[in-house]
């Protein structure tokens, strides 16, 4: 059956680019092509040209969804997710709907992204560097394969060009984006902010002094003695401030509620403020603070108790049936204080250790908050910080009827290379005191305090070498603004020193430091309850402790003893909220769902989100408001162009027996060429622009 001829006008006639007739011999038609032409010669199918438009919406689409989406992301990764680990977990009320709400963006982003890159695909196509080399390259793009995995697995290596590289890429750094960003937080329970103001406990400016001077000594040394915990009441937020809030989880008592005082590292910033039974935001009045008790390993590092040989004598103390030992005092040349004491002076108990302890304290002029105390915590307010020095030299002996403990642990470490020693070994082995040691400038000497027995000289195993600790401590008394999201306060204002109210029973509650020292004054032994180390094991009628006061448990009992002081000025060592007080300048807030970070650092999907935001852009801004045959390369688009290849293409046999698209030889040998690339820009073929190759 013959074929039937179209019945096309000259117009729609495949013409050559030059115009010439389609009869000239030296053309190239498409039925008979000769042999000799070559196949750089081209045919273009000539249409009635239609303008090109410009169309905004999916432009539009294209430029501001990703990147609109791409930062809410970053706005929830940085703004309201919070780590799983922090105790608080305080946030918006909002944040069950902003998890609710990526979610459904979720459902629709990837629609958008496809919708948006499908229009700027039509316009780079148009473009010589973006055009695809050859039909079969341009089909790829049919139902926007380069969008998702179907068309990612399914498509050949080798056919893969430029422009659908780019767009898979983009498609892809979308589809890991959204994934790992379902894994990079989650819901977990938390708290939310009320109006109401909460029931609070913790003393405040009008009542700081309404308290005796024996409930707050007797109540630190009942907390230390014992190794209470040093845990705020209530919820239990210890505020720091906001530079510190990434440092917050090197401090073991602050990875949980309610938070405790650190007992092993100095801290250079606190506030200890109204305590709620959850977390509170506002204005609260309390104690600024700041110390730290480092472990001393060479003797220049003291500063009071390196100045002993110059001091003068002051005076003795002697409080028999108190608990504490008898100590000398003496004072320094820079008008400091150095107390001293052993445990010869009260051997009641049968112990198997010996102690002898030198403190230097700072000598204040006054000990409560009257405006002289340090107004900040940079280096001018650090320089007025109050000194503790302790050094601490130990002896091993012999239980009452030379009983001994033999896993006596005599390990010490680090010590303190430079001081000297109250007891030395004679040349004959024996012990006796060093009288040089106890020399001042004011007398021979005050070792007669010290009169150690002979029997005691006997009964020593072992001298230890000196141990000591160091501590700075700075505070002042003022209000903060609270943020319970940060466990941090800001916005510290020092107020005027708190004054007595005339009641007889008030009395002036002194500063930070103060309670500490008159807590260590005078205590050996009790340093091991106080370290909840283990107790003495009992042998025969001796009581026998294991090792030596450790450096380390030294430390940890002294930063103890400054914790009990703290708690006991802002909340007098009370853990319970009785007798709690309403107050109107705070918030209260209540159990609810807040945003946590997930198993994937958030850092990865805001890497994909943000390469997949930028291509869009630059696309969109670059390609997108460019004037294009269509809006996308759709299916009517790909019908029009079947319909002007069909001459070109049903005659060949290889086209129609090949047995999938990557096996059609006449796709590979006809252009991929869109739009009129060469044209104005502003108007164009509505079909594909083809060459007639040779055969």
């Amino acid at each position: 059956m013959s074929q039937r001829e179209s019945q096309t006008s000259d117009e729609e006639r495949l013409l050559p680019r030059d115009g010439t007739s389609s009869m000239n011999p030296n053309s190239t038609g498409s039925r008979g092509r000769s042999e000799n032409i070559s196949s750089d010669q081209v045919s273009k199918t000539h249409h009635p040209r239609r303008p090109f438009r410009r169309f905004w919406i999916r432009t539009l689409t294209l430029v501001v969804i990703p990147a609109g989406v791409t930062a809410y992301y970053f706005m929830i990764w940085l703004h309201f997710t919070k780590s799983p680990d922090d105790p608080v977990k305080y946030g918006s009320a909002s944040e069950i709907w902003i998890f609710y709400s990526w979610f459904l963006i979720g459902v629709f982003g990837l629609g958008w992204s496809k919708y948006g890159l499908a229009g700027v695909e039509s316009a780079m196509l148009q473009t010589s560097f973006w055009e695809a080399p050859n039909a079969m390259a341009l089909m790829m793009h049919s139902g926007s394969s380069w969008s998702g995995p179907d068309g990612w697995f399914s498509l050949k290596r080798h056919m893969i060009h430029r422009l659908w590289s780019l767009l898979a890429f983009l498609s892809l750094f979308a589809y890991m984006a959204f994934l790992l960003s379902g894994l990079s937080y989650e819901i977990s329970d938390g708290y939310v902010p009320l109006s109401d103001p909460p029931k609070v406990v913790g003393h405040t400016w009008e009542d700081y002094h309404r308290r005796q001077e024996e409930f707050y000594y007797s109540g630190a040394l009942n907390g230390w003695s014992t190794g209470s915990p040093a845990t705020v009441p209530g919820f239990g937020v210890i505020y720091t401030p906001d530079y510190m809030y990434h440092q917050r989880q090197k401090y073991s008592g602050f990875k949980r509620v309610p938070n405790a005082l650190p007992l092993t590292d100095g801290i250079p910033e606190i506030f200890l403020g109204p305590q709620a039974d959850t977390p509170i935001s506002g204005k609260g009045w309390g104690l600024h603070a700041g110390y730290n008790c480092s472990i001393v390993k060479n003797a220049s590092e003291f500063t009071i108790l390196n100045q002993k040989s110059s001091s003068s004598y002051l005076q003795g103390y002697d409080l028999s049936g108190s608990g504490q030992l008898a100590w000398v005092s003496l004072r320094t040349p820079s008008e400091q204080l150095i107390y001293a004491f052993s445990s010869s002076s009260n051997l009641v108990d049968a112990v198997n250790l010996w102690g002898y302890v030198e403190m230097g304290v700072s000598n204040m002029s006054t000990i409560t908050y009257d405006g002289t105390e340090p107004s900040s915590f940079d280096r001018e307010g650090i320089a007025k910080a109050g000194i503790l020095e302790y050094s601490l030299w130990q002896a091993r002996l012999r239980g009452s009827y030379g009983d001994n403990y033999p896993d006596f642990n005599s390990t010490l470490n680090p010590t303190i290379e430079g001081m000297g020693l109250p007891i030395i070994q004679a040349p004959n082995g024996s012990f006796v005191r060093n009288e040089s040691f106890f020399k001042i400038e004011s007398r021979s000497d005050y070792g007669d305090r010290y009169n150690i027995s002979t029997e005691t000289f006997g009964s020593i195993i072992s001298l230890a070498p000196p141990v000591g600790i160091r501590c700075r401590v700075v505070s002042t008394l003022g209000t903060a603004e609270l943020d319970p999201a940060r466990s941090s306060f800001r916005s510290f204002e020092r107020t005027p020193s708190p004054t007595l109210k005339g009641s007889t029973a008030d009395t002036e509650t002194p500063r930070l430091g103060d309670i500490a020292q008159k807590t260590m004054l005078g205590r050996y032994l009790e340093i091991f309850s106080a370290t909840n180390s283990p107790a003495p094991v009992t042998v025969s009628n001796s009581y026998l402790y294991q090792n030596f006061i450790q450096p380390q448990m030294l430390q940890k009992s002294i930063m103890l003893v400054y914790a009990m002081d703290a708690l006991q000025l802002m909340y007098d060592g009370v853990y319970g909220l009785d007798g709690a007080r309403s107050d109107t300048n705070l918030t209260s807030s209540k159990p609810g769902k807040v945003l946590v970070a997930g198993v994937m650092p958030q850092c990865v999907p805001a890497v994909f989100f943000a390469t997949w935001a930028v291509g869009c852009v630059l696309l969109g801004l670059g390609y997108g408001f460019r004037r294009r045959w269509s809006d996308s390369l759709d299916g009517y688009s790909f019908f029009r162009f079947g319909v002007e290849l069909a001459d070109e293409v049903k005659g060949r046999s290889d086209f129609l027996d090949a047995r999938d698209l990557y096996q059609n030889k006449t796709l590979l040998s006809l252009p991929g060429l869109t739009g009129d690339m060469r044209g104005d820009g502003r108007n164009g073929h509505r079909a594909v622009e083809l060459r007639d190759m040779a055969m």
